[in-house]
């Protein structure tokens, strides 16, 4: 565990939910252009906005990994292992950083993005994007909430050293 400040840590992670909340918005502004159906852009749309909050949530999971954690999980899995790490307490270091029900509704978002990242837009399915896209702004909140506890847990630390 870093036994430094972790005001640079929280201060990417702050950074980090800045454009997760900036995607949520672009999410509820392509969703309200949609009708009934989506054109292919707007499927596309909606698909790569998806892609982006994941990556996006995971470069703050990967920061926690490295910063507080001292590693980052490897191998062929490592996205995997790097989210159940997230919900996992580590001994001596923080408590987990999201709780089980999160982390198995981030688990959707983590097949999806990389199902987005091995086929061709035109292959995308509106049935496979719509679930997501609609709980987008609610899971964010979770996620939020859940970050914030984290960040309270590293500034108690900070005051400590």
């Amino acid at each position: 565990m870093n036994t430094g400040s972790f005001s640079p840590l929280i201060s990417e992670i702050k950074a980090e939910k800045d454009h997760l909340q900036a995607l949520v918005a672009e999410l509820e502004e392509v969703l309200d252009g949609i009708d009934e159906e989506p054109t292919s852009v707007e499927l596309r749309a909606t698909g790569s906005i998806l892609h982006d909050y994941y990556t996006g949530l995971e470069k703050i999971f990967r920061l926690i990994a490295l910063e507080v954690d001292g590693d980052l999980p490897s191998g062929s899995d490592w996205h995997k292992r790097l989210l159940d790490r997230m919900a996992a307490e580590i001994e001596e270091a923080r408590p987990p950083a999201i709780n089980k029900s999160l982390k198995e509704k981030l688990g959707e978002y983590l097949r999806f993005r990389h199902l987005f990242r091995h086929i061709y837009g035109f292959e995308l399915n509106w049935n496979q994007c719509t679930p997501l896209a609609k709980n987008l702004k609610s899971l964010h909140k979770e996620i939020e909430e859940k970050l914030e506890e984290l960040e309270e847990f590293l500034r108690k630390i900070d005051q400590t050293y």
